[in-house]
């Protein structure tokens, strides 16, 4: 009798501790779910029913239970974003495979949202039956990836148009030598005709030309030399540790295949001058260093700040196969390059932005492997320090 009367205590305690147990899961389901804005749906593809966890119902603005039409939630998606998932979805129906999808969608509220969709077709019988998977809100994480990619372009611009800038200059510099050498001899040699008692009017004339079109051909020299290179604008302070990551991110995306980064800097250190072209030295130097690194086994880069005799040092090495001795002289100048395809104009620019700034950049191979480049920048003015926090 007493073993009976324990049976029903022991079952009601099993019992509760069950409930206890399904209950706790729940919570922390919910909690879970809430915390990474990511819910369960399920889908049978003979009716088309759909049944959705709370937070797909919050994800789509549609209010929690209600019923909601496959019809009424395709009119949801962005015209791209609802072909793409249903081409996937199609596919993976008729493989009864799973596919990933990331999809922009209008919430009944009218809000863009971005949704990671995630399917996974199941079978009876060899055929598919119905589709379970969860739907994720990644909109902070593709905001963020668009504006990458937004800024991406902008520096590819820059990048485009300092090279364009950096070869118009050096023509013009580079044809302005022999045009001045040509007026001189035009004129040496009108001189010579001058002193000549046979010389000719007509050969007077062709000098004076000569003469005339070089000087016109200098005047078009002087302005494209103008025109690629604007004034620099007003300097304003930046912290260099905050361009140095930024810069790192944007040249280095995050791809698996990406080398390691490590750091050291000089903490709370600012520079003056214009962080856009400061930014665009340190990708130039980031991929430079990533590319030398490509058959190599070890590969890490260090980026190191330091202050010195009123400038900002910045440091990138690498662990490459380091700089060939046959262009150490002429590792600045446009057009040379050790990679294949390269247009040579990187470091070139690199060394024009630098020297605008009134600094100095400098490569050598490192002792203990590798290629290291320096670049100085002026450091900001005690004064600029007031009222000024980093990252603002």
């Amino acid at each position: 009798m007493k073993d009976v009367e324990k049976l029903p205590r022991e079952d009601s305690g099993s019992s509760q501790s069950c409930a206890g147990s399904a209950n706790y899961i729940k919570k922390m389901y919910e909690r879970t779910s809430q915390m990474g804005r990511i819910g369960v749906w399920e889908c049978d593809l003979a009716s088309e029913e759909l049944s959705w966890t709370d937070m797909v119902y919050d994800l789509f603005g549609f209010p929690r239970q209600s019923r909601v039409s496959r019809a009424a939630t395709l009119a949801c998606y962005e015209p791209q974003s609802r072909r793409e998932m249903e081409e996937l979805r199609a596919q993976a129906i008729a493989n009864c495979s799973n596919f990933t999808v990331d999809t922009a969608i209008r919430t009944q509220q009218g809000e863009l949202r971005w949704i990671r969709i995630t399917g996974d077709v199941e079978q009876q019988d060899g055929k598919p039956v119905r589709i379970f998977g969860t739907k994720q809100d990644i909109t902070r994480e593709k905001t963020a990836q668009l504006e990458l990619q937004e800024l991406q372009a902008k520096l590819v611009h820059l990048s485009h148009q300092s090279a364009v800038n950096a070869m118009g200059s050096t023509l013009a510099h580079e044809l302005n030598q022999p045009l001045a050498a040509i007026i001189a001899y035009a004129a040496a040699l009108q001189n010579k005709l001058a002193r000549e008692k046979d010389a000719h009017d007509d050969e007077f004339q062709i000098l004076e030309g000569i003469q005339s079109c070089s000087l016109k051909a200098g005047v078009i020299l002087r302005e494209l030399y103008k025109s690629c290179n604007p004034p620099t604008q007003d300097n304003e302070m930046f912290d260099l540790e905050n361009e140095v990551r930024l810069a790192c991110a944007i040249a280095l995306p995050g791809d698996q295949e990406e080398p390691l980064v490590n750091y050291a800097f000089c903490e709370g250190l600012c520079a003056s001058g214009d962080p856009v072209q400061f930014r665009q030295v340190v990708i130039n130097l980031i991929r430079n260093a990533r590319d030398a690194m490509t058959n190599s086994s070890k590969r890490e880069i260090l980026i190191s700040t330091a202050q010195a005799d009123g400038f900002a040092e910045v440091t990138v090495c690498d662990t490459g196969s380091g700089i060939p001795d046959e262009v150490t002289d002429s590792l600045f100048n446009a057009f040379v390059s050790t990679k294949a395809g390269s247009t040579g104009l990187g470091l070139a620019i690199s060394r024009t932005i630098v020297e605008a700034f009134a600094g100095k950049l400098t490569a050598a191979n490192d002792i203990g492997g590798g290629a290291k480049f320096r670049f100085t920048v002026p450091v900001a003015q005690p004064r600029d320090y007031s009222g000024y926090r980093v990252g603002q």
